[in-house]
């Protein structure tokens, strides 16, 4: 069996408009500055915000106008791990969920919550299984392995950069 390209799946995603992505860098004044437009020509009902799913009910707060910037989430995760979010005016996530709540859109947390194994790297339901039992199979790579091998192999954020954010100078956002 041939594995999909992952590189296709990705173009067919970004081009996409439903959903309509957004890459985000975070606290990219350019990019807060585009998103409440963005979000109106998309005509958005639902946004979707990088935040874990524990964070759900703070977003009313987060979006509340009395709620000054700079403003930050916190939480702790499995260990007493802590996960630390801040906000600025020139925050394109604060930008998103502030556009929402103002044309009554709603936003939802679509990240893990803060206690999935998935923060920590490993999966200890894989684990338990052995080697080889995830869905890929003995000798089968991820989809997400598949992908990042199609990007340049350096470390940090070069998967979404090339995949998401920077794919062609003059590119649509």
């Amino acid at each position: 069996m041939t594995l999909p390209d992952p590189r296709a799946a990705v173009d067919a995603l970004a081009a996409s408009r439903t959903p309509y992505l957004l890459g985000v860098r975070h606290h990219s004044p350019a990019l807060a500055a585009a998103v409440p437009a963005l979000l109106d020509a998309a005509e958005a009902e639902v946004v979707c915000v990088e935040l874990p799913a524990d964070f759900q009910p703070w977003l009313e707060h987060l979006a509340d106008p009395e709620t000054v910037a700079p403003v930050a989430l916190a939480g702790t995760g499995e260990g007493g791990r802590l996960s630390f979010y801040p906000f600025a005016d020139f925050s394109p996530e604060l930008a998103a969920v502030r556009w929402a709540r103002a044309r009554g859109a709603e936003v939802v947390c679509c990240d893990l919550p803060l206690g999935d194994p998935g923060w920590s790297g490993t999966d200890e339901r894989a684990e338990d299984a052995g080697p080889g039992a995830g869905p890929e199979g003995p000798g089968r790579r991820s989809f997400a392995d598949a992908l990042a091998a199609a990007g340049t192999g350096r470390d940090g954020d070069d998967l979404w950069d090339r995949a998401v954010e920077v794919l062609a100078p003059g590119c649509a956002p």
